[in-house]
């Protein structure tokens, strides 16, 4: 079969969380698919259904819907549309339960996080964040099915140009489009031109495996993302990118920079994750507690892997020191 021409739209929409607006695109080829839906919002349902219309196609004309990882301003709206079309929901299989919202993983979810938080010194009266996370996502995503589960280096059906790329760090399950004939690549939150991503801790999908590192995934990705011939990039967030291979270089320092700043916070002596991401994030360390508590445990794993501290375990929580 010929293969058609493949065209690529952007629609940006607004969502209420703190990293601004989500892009959402329509790669119309042999087939039509979406790429993520936004977040289960009354303007996102809105714009979505003028941006189909412009672009020529009714809901029934979508054929895939590519959703690079499950987080609510990604995935949101993904069950509504499947309300007005059959199209086929494509997703990496550890994936699976957060797009379901199932109930049993969801739980699996909380505990890792409250034992995770306990081990890392967070105050017990923090913990109420997960509360918190639980109605966010009742409020802005519906339980989805997931159709077809992808991992890296397999062709998008019915787009033999697109091939998928295991693109892991802000999440352990984030996909990516490549095309080869012309370089372009739809990486979600893989790599954002105006901000660098959240390299989110997760827990482990084998419940009694180590959790990721995932800084140290991230940077690995982000060698091998820098080593492919990609002329442009279309972000889940923000304008295009261009200068990938200078962007990549750009984070991977700021990476090798934070981790500097956090030895220098040990100098004085051992402390906790959670103190130190209150020094490190005195603004905002209660408020964004998942962000400040991954981004301050990444580079702790980062200082762990070039042996610059020691862990040590103490009535169950574990303080970090210099070596």
């Amino acid at each position: 079969m010929n293969q058609t021409p493949t065209e690529i739209y952007c629609l940006r929409i607004p969502t209420p969380f703190s990293v601004g607006p989500v892009n959402v695109y329509i790669i119309k080829g042999n087939t039509v698919t979406m790429v993520d839906t936004g977040p289960k919002t009354k303007e996102a349902r809105e714009l979505l259904a003028v941006f189909i219309k412009q672009n020529g196609l009714n809901w029934s004309d979508i054929d895939h819907i590519f959703l690079t990882h499950p987080h609510v301003d990604h995935c949101g709206l993904t069950a509504e549309i499947l309300e007005h079309t059959d199209a086929r929901v494509i997703a990496h299989p550890h994936a699976v339960p957060m797009i379901n919202l199932d109930d049993e993983y969801l739980a699996y979810h909380d505990s890792f996080f409250r034992n995770f938080y306990h081990e890392n010194g967070v105050p017990n009266e923090l913990l109420g964040f997960l509360e918190k996370f639980r109605t966010q996502m009742n409020a802005f995503t519906d339980p989805a099915p997931v159709h077809t589960t992808l991992e890296g280096g397999i062709t998008l059906p019915g787009e033999s140009e697109w091939l998928t790329v295991f693109t892991p760090g802000h999440t352990q399950d984030h996909l990516a489009l490549y095309r080869e004939k012309d370089g372009a690549m739809i990486v979600g939150d893989f790599l954002i031109k105006e901000v660098p991503a959240n390299a989110f801790i997760e827990p482990p999908f084998e419940r009694q495996a180590e959790r990721a590192r995932p800084i140290l995934v991230y940077r690995e990705a982000m060698g091998k993302i820098s080593q492919m011939p990609i002329t442009r990039m279309f972000s889940g967030h923000g304008d295009e990118i261009t200068d990938y291979r200078a962007l990549i270089a750009s984070r991977l320092s700021r990476n090798l920079y934070r981790a500097d700043k956090l030895a220098a916070l040990l100098e004085k002596g051992p402390k906790t994750a959670y103190e130190l991401s209150a020094e490190f994030f005195p603004l905002i360390y209660k408020k964004e507690l998942p962000l400040t508590m991954s981004d301050t445990v990444g580079h702790l794993d980062l200082l762990e892997a070039q042996g610059r501290v020691r862990i040590e375990q103490r009535d169950g929580v574990y303080t970090y020191s210099l070596v």
